[in-house]
């Protein structure tokens, strides 16, 4: 007896053949997928305790989203229409500074809820500033997967928010060991100086030990704006992947988060590391930071996640919207519509996002013995009808609102759009009181007024 059928949709299982299964069926046992074929097979073969009919749905593997700051879930569009450094500065870096233990977790806790609603099972969250323990408290509580990399500022930030590398290095240990393969190996924890020109040398490389030593990854921003790397080669001398080839922290778990200012160079010395990228198109666009030469790194063997970023400088956590915005953007970019498919920003969002984890052998495809996490989108909507292509419909004419259920680890955490796991209703209320208590706070601290 299996515990759950996924029966009667279009199955698209992202495997190695990118089968698609129309009136496919899903059995899974435990935490594991146990079957992928067609309906009828499955019908004969197996009876379970629970059964989800997914007529009108296609099922894809759980999404994942790749580098977010879910705390930001809290300020987006708190300030809008800044470059980087102005923005992080004069909006971002003071409210941060405002945050209390249980601001982080109700922050979190909404940002946990945002990605299960857009269909996401494993986030990577990049939490810098403080409360680590919050987020991590509110990805177990909430069901998801998912990585939390350590972020810390060293030198050229906010006096506030500058850290002892040392003592960034010691919590960052502590986390690992208390929270790394935490509810049943769903938690990951990461290393992750926030960006090079925001660190020393030393710290860099003392970084990519504590990553060795304990086979974490390694998440750090790399080459995202014009600025950033003007400070970086003002600091450092050269630019950010220019510094990391020459320290040798280019490996198969770091990850570059963004790559939009890299030349084709530095592309080619991230492939021979095996480091991943993960593309960030909603707020390379929105801060206008540029384009990053995603067709090339693909071209390269670069391997390239998707990832929303922080809501505060994308705005929301819609994976599906950013698939869309990732395809448009390089097409337009390039002048040819045939350059990014839609089958390959599903990649990024699916089975790429896995290897950027090491996670490729358990999640990313529906396949028997991988875990079972999987979205189910409802595409009987009149902005998607009528389904000739299920992976084009959903690139192009989904949106976060058509998830209709969502397993992690094979339980039913979201179902006919409710959510199993956690509270949604108190969670916005309580998430308008915190916002009044940062501002509150960012005012008399800081003399931050927000027009709003």
């Amino acid at each position: 007896m299996a515990d759950l059928i996924v029966r009667g949709g279009t199955v698209v299982t992202m495997d190695g053949a990118r089968r698609i299964i129309k009136d496919g069926a899903i059995v899974v046992s435990g935490d594991r997928i146990e079957f992928v074929g067609g309906r009828e097979e499955a019908e004969q073969k197996y009876k379970a305790e629970k059964v989800i009919d997914a007529k009108g749905k296609v099922a894809f593997p759980g999404f994942v989203n790749a580098h977010t700051h879910m705390f930001q879930v809290l300020l987006r569009n708190l300030a809008v229409d800044m470059v980087l450094l102005e923005w992080l500065k004069r909006a971002i870096h003071p409210m941060l500074l405002s945050f209390e233990e249980d601001d982080v977790y109700v922050g979190a806790l909404l940002g946990c809820l945002e990605n299960i609603k857009s269909g996401v099972t494993c986030i990577v969250d990049n939490h810098y500033g403080r409360y680590f323990d919050a987020v991590l408290r509110a990805m177990v509580e909430a069901g998801v997967r998912g990585c939390v990399p350590r972020g810390g500022y060293v030198v050229n930030a906010k006096e506030e928010l500058l850290e002892d590398p040392d003592q960034i290095l010691q919590d960052t240990e502590r986390l690992i060991r208390e929270w790394h393969g935490a509810a049943d190996g769903r938690i990951m924890v990461g290393v992750a100086p926030m960006h090079p020109c925001f660190a020393t040398r030393e710290f860099l490389l003392k970084a990519k030990e504590l990553s060795d030593e304990y086979g974490v990854v390694y998440h750090t921003h790399t080459g995202e704006s014009k600025e950033d790397q003007e400070l970086n080669r003002r600091f450092h001398g050269k630019s950010d992947v220019e510094l990391l080839q020459e320290l040798g922290i280019l490996s198969p778990r770091y990850h570059a988060i963004h790559g939009v200012w890299v030349s084709q160079e530095e592309i080619g010395y991230l492939a021979k590391a095996g480091a991943h990228v993960v593309h960030n198109p909603v707020s390379n666009m929105y801060m206008g930071s540029g384009v990053a030469p995603v067709p090339e790194m693909l071209a390269a063997g670069v391997n390239v996640a998707l990832g929303t970023d922080g809501p505060a400088s994308n705005n929301c956590q819609d994976i599906i919207q950013t698939m869309k915005f990732a395809a448009c953007l390089h097409k337009v970019s390039k002048l040819d519509p045939a350059v990014i498919t839609a089958q390959k920003v599903l990649e990024m969002a699916t089975i790429n996002g896995a290897k950027a984890l090491g996670l490729e052998d358990e999640i990313g495809s529906l396949e028997a013995g991988k875990k079972a996490d999987i979205t189910i989108v409802d595409m009987e909507k009149p902005h998607i009808a009528p389904v000739h292509d299920p992976v084009g419909s959903l690139v192009y004419c989904a949106n976060c609102n058509d998830v209709d259920t969502v397993l992690i680890d094979g339980k039913v955490v979201m179902e006919g759009r409710e959510v199993k796991t956690v509270d949604e209703e108190e969670i916005l209320e309580k998430s308008y009181e915190v916002v009044e208590g940062l501002k509150r706070r960012a005012k008399g601290r800081f003399g931050v007024e927000f027009p709003f």
